[in-house]
C-alpha cells in the first residue's frame, strides 16, 4: 500500500511527459516551420536529464 503514492506519481508523470511532448513538438513545428526548434527543444531536455544524474549522483556519495 506504501507504494501507490510513488506509483501514481510515475504513471502521472509518464501521461504528461509522453502525452504532451508530440503535442508541444507539433506546435513548434508549426509556429516556426522548421525542425530546428523541435532539435533545439530535445537537446535542452537531454542537458536538463544530464545535468539532473550529475547532481542526484552527487549525492548519492561513495560506492
Amino acid at each position: 500500500m506504501r507504494y501507490t503514492g510513488a506509483s501514481l506519481g510515475y504513471r502521472i508523470a509518464a501521461v504528461l511527459g509522453g502525452g504532451l511532448a508530440p503535442f508541444v513538438m507539433v506546435l513548434l513545428l508549426e509556429a516556426t516551420g522548421t525542425s530546428m526548434a523541435v532539435a533545439a527543444c530535445i537537446i535542452g531536455l537531454a542537458v536538463i536529464a544530464l545535468i539532473s544524474i550529475k547532481v542526484l549522483a552527487g549525492r548519492a556519495g561513495p560506492r
